[in-house]
């Protein structure tokens, strides 16, 4: 019986010997493979992507606090997954989804900002107005969102033909439906915005009053302007075609005085030829040139041209040069 006792003692030994040797080689061996896998991904190229830095739910605009840097391997590392220096394209963005932190921003998680309204594109105190053109006035087409143009009126004045400069320097928005920021298709835009039928001009409200006056009582007409021409002009026009190219005719001479012309109270004013023909006939305009100047630069010049004088001014007193 004593000896039974001994052998399960010596047994129970051994197998508890056993078990700790094997324990010991299992963990020889599990630290053996973490630590090849270490030195394996330590020689695995990794590359930095951009992650969640904490829990984002759907609805977060983003921005910098948002987003975290994490090395990834480079053979896990999703082709849509962005680098740091693509932050661009989600800065601001809204997330349309819930994002767990350290998981990958990807563009599929971000809305795509609408594109800004046209009067959040107005500087402060500016207005937009919009005006028909037809193909004349449009330059046949070729205008294009930024160029800058003179508007001349043509209006009837005293009986007279007279065109004289409206507004100068002004800045065109649009051309249609296409903005300055290449809206309606940008480049694939641009020959379906050639048959546009109105532009939109970036104005004063006080040249914004002139172009819907001028608009109702004359007819209006666009000039291309080069972008660094400041130059204002005050030049007009009178009279018929005639008059323009110098073809006036000659004057009729005064009529003769035929005498004192008696009227008698029983013959009507039509039955007496002299006083007839003299009521019916008007005076003569006097004579004056076809071209002449108007008041030009503040009252004429729009408050874009200003302000381009003004950035113009301003550029050379920086750099210590004369304007």
């Amino acid at each position: 019986m004593r000896r039974l006792m001994l052998d399960r003692t010596w047994l129970l030994l051994g197998l508890a010997l056993a078990a700790g040797l094997l324990a010991a080689w299992s963990a020889r061996q599990h630290l053996q493979q973490r630590v090849a896998q270490i030195e394996a991904r330590g020689r695995m190229p990794m590359v930095q992507r951009l992650v969640a830095a904490y829990d984002l739910p759907a609805g977060t605009r983003l921005q910098a606090e948002h987003v975290a840097v994490r090395d990834i391997p480079g053979q896990y590392a999703a082709a849509d997954t962005l680098a740091p220096e693509r932050y661009g394209e989600i800065d601001g963005g809204m997330l349309d989804r819930p994002v767990r932190r350290g998981d990958p921003i990807l563009p599929g998680h971000v809305a795509r900002p609408s594109e800004p309204a046209l009067s959040a594109r107005l500087a402060e105190g500016r207005r937009a107005v919009t005006i028909p053109v037809d193909e004349i006035n449009s330059l046949s087409g070729m205008l294009e969102p930024g160029d800058l143009i003179d508007l001349y009126v043509s209006f009837e004045h005293r009986r007279r033909r007279v065109t004289a400069p409206l507004l100068q320097g002004v800045l065109v928005l649009a051309t249609g439906p296409r903005t300055l920021s290449g809206g309606q298709g940008g480049e694939a835009g641009g020959a379906a915005a050639a048959g546009y039928s109105a532009i939109t001009l970036d104005t004063s409200p006080q040249d914004a009053v002139k172009l819907v006056a001028a608009r109702q009582a004359g007819t209006l007409t666009a000039m291309l302007r080069h972008p660094r021409d400041t130059r204002s002009s005050g030049t007009a026009a009178r009279g018929d075609l005639a008059a323009l190219l110098g073809m006036q005719g000659q004057r009729r001479p005064p009529r003769r005085d035929r005498g004192v012309p008696v009227i008698y109270g029983d013959r009507p004013m039509a039955r007496i030829p002299d006083l007839a023909a003299g009521a019916a006939e008007p005076e003569p305009e006097p004579d004056g040139a076809a071209l002449f100047q108007v008041p030009a630069p503040e009252e004429v010049a729009s408050a874009w041209m200003a302000w381009m004088q003004a950035a113009r001014a301003g550029a050379h007193a920086s750099a210590g040069e004369e304007p």
